[in-house]
């Protein structure tokens, strides 16, 4: 399955406060596990590794991964969801008991669906600093603790916005320098999509060397520069053949492409029909 693919299915969701009289033993999850640090400070163990949580840290743990959540000298809370990245065990709503690593086989899993990519999803998410997550998983709590009408289907929804906002934080970084270059250089690229973008091109306008900016679109959209623009450019297009009555050849030519017939191959291989089709259906 790939991660477009997910439709999480929330088995349990609460707060979790612990103390420095509290203590948990290492188990292994039968379904995957998210922590996520409100406040106070702890540490979860997986392996010789010990992730350190704060406020604004998430760990999302995958099903059949041993760890252990460390007492802390302190009092910590957090926000704990346990689910799966499908819907294929949804019949089974009761909270799923942990159990201790000798007594864990694979058979046990409740879901064996497997994400394929991004393969991170099959071993530990570690997230650092992401305080603007905290409202999103609170809401998620409350559909799941008051269960009003279609609650699964919006506990559903909220977490994948939330992985897939940990995913984009994680892959875009944390620092303002990066979010304001990459804000930067999209709102260029928006505008001037027409014309002849390169990565020298866009790194000159900016002050970046090329390999820069061509590591940086692909982190930021998953795909290189010249995909990108022409992804803007038939977005554009579209638009033109809904909203205006310029012809085929002018649209072309306004969205940057040279000629039509280049211009028709690159919307029929993005839209399954020629722009002529398009506008009147």
């Amino acid at each position: 399955m790939l991660f477009s693919e997910i439709t999480p299915f929330v088995r349990y969701a609460r707060y979790l406060n612990l103390s420095g009289n509290s203590y948990y033993d290492e188990v292994v999850g039968l379904d995957a596990r998210l922590f996520y640090c409100i406040n106070g400070y702890s540490k979860i163990k997986i392996s010789d590794t010990e992730y350190e949580m704060s406020t604004g840290d998430l760990l999302i743990i995958c099903a059949g991964i041993p760890y252990h959540i460390l007492t802390p000298e302190h009092s910590v809370s957090y926000i704990a969801i346990n689910f799966d990245y499908s819907q294929n065990a949804a019949r089974q709503t009761i909270p799923i008991k942990p159990v201790l690593p000798e007594e864990f086989k694979k058979c046990l899993l409740v879901d064996k669906t497997i994400v394929e990519e991004p393969a991170i999803l099959q071993d530990i998410l570690y997230v650092k600093n992401f305080e603007a997550l905290q409202k999103r998983l609170s809401l998620l709590v409350r559909e799941y603790t008051q269960k009003l009408l279609y609650h699964e289907q919006k506990c559903s929804h909220l977490l994948a916005e939330c992985i897939t906002d940990c995913l984009r934080y994680r892959e875009l970084g944390s620092t303002s320098l990066e979010k304001e270059s990459s804000h930067r250089i999209l709102a260029y690229i928006h505008e001037h999509y027409a014309e002849n973008l390169t990565n020298h091109s866009v790194g000159q306008e900016f002050g970046y060397h090329a390999n820069y900016v061509s590591a940086l679109m692909k982190r930021i959209t998953g795909m290189p520069l010249h995909r990108y623009v022409i992804h803007i450019r038939l977005m554009n297009a579209a638009s033109l053949l809904e909203n205006t009555n310029l012809s085929i050849g002018e649209i072309a030519l306004a969205c940057g492409f040279c000629d039509i017939a280049y211009f028709s191959g690159y919307f029929k291989k993005h839209f399954g029909i020629t722009p002529s089709h398009y506008r009147n259906v």
